[in-house]
């Protein structure tokens, strides 16, 4: 009997030790609390920062599935911020490129615009070397607005104005006879030199060898075609002989004339007026 006894005091005490395990098994499944828990608390109970005495435990006590970026008063992710930052540099952007645009603008009328006259630097002052604006020409020759037109005026394509005088160049090689015809076609005739302003220039325009409206046909006399005098000379230095008058612009303007046979081919010089 006694062995009895102490058999069903043993399996009490086993029963009652599993019911303790459970009991603690137990109480620890429910003092444990998942993430999932604490957020929905979180969200249940509005503010959990209200109910801890030092906000930095909330922070550093949280499971890290549940920290989230920082928040505003009505629980929205505060992104405005860098918007802001983002419109601001655009907008600093966009000023750059206007005044960009602007200085590429000014650039562009600067290089396209009219380059102011150029008049030549000699003893005796002349005027402007190339085609002017009504205004300008009207204030370098001082002159009422029609006759300024006159001096002004367009010469043509392949002409150059001078003074009041437009002058042409030729590429073609023509003898002396032909190539005043050529100048007459052209509304002209062959260059006639008055003046050392006259010859600055078109020995400073050329580099070759040039008919001009000067010869001796019939007379032993130099003549201009337009029969004016022979008032200023230009002569080079030489025995050359014939009865036309050439411009030999590649030598120096104050013996450029040499007189030469009319029947040789040679570029030449027009002028009208």
């Amino acid at each position: 009997m006694a062995s009895n006894k102490e058999v069903e005091v043993e399996l009490v005490e086993i029963t009652t030790a599993k019911e303790e395990k459970v009991k603690e098994d137990e109480e620890k499944q429910e003092t444990k609390v998942s993430p999932t828990d604490i957020a929905e608390a979180v969200v249940d109970e509005g503010n959990l920062y209200s109910s801890l005495t030092n906000p930095s435990e909330h922070v550093y006590g949280l499971p890290s599935l549940i920290r989230s970026y920082t928040v505003n008063k009505d629980g929205s992710v505060d992104i405005y911020r860098k918007v802001r930052v983002y419109r601001i540099i655009s907008l600093v952007l966009f000023v750059l490129c206007i005044l960009l645009l602007i200085v590429v603008l000014v650039l562009l009328i600067n290089l396209s615009g009219t380059q102011p006259c150029q008049v030549l630097e000699e003893t005796n002052r002349s005027p402007p070397e190339q085609e002017c604006s009504l205004n300008k020409c009207q204030e370098v020759y001082q002159q009422p607005l029609g006759e300024t037109q006159h001096l002004c005026g367009d010469c043509g394509k392949g002409w150059l104005r001078f003074e009041s005088t437009c002058y042409f160049l030729s590429q073609n090689r023509l003898s002396w006879q032909k190539s005043r015809e050529e100048c007459q076609r052209k509304g002209g005739n062959l260059a006639v030199i008055t003046n050392q302003r006259v010859q600055m220039y078109l020995s400073r325009k050329g580099n070759l060898h040039y008919w001009i409206g000067l010869n001796r046909v019939g007379t032993n006399e130099w003549t201009w075609i337009n029969n004016t005098a022979l008032t200023v000379r230009y002569w080079e230095d030489d025995s050359s002989h014939g009865d036309c008058a050439i411009l030999a612009a590649n030598e120096p303007p104050e013996q450029s004339w040499r007189p030469s046979q009319c029947n040789l081919y040679l570029q030449y010089i027009c002028q009208k007026i």
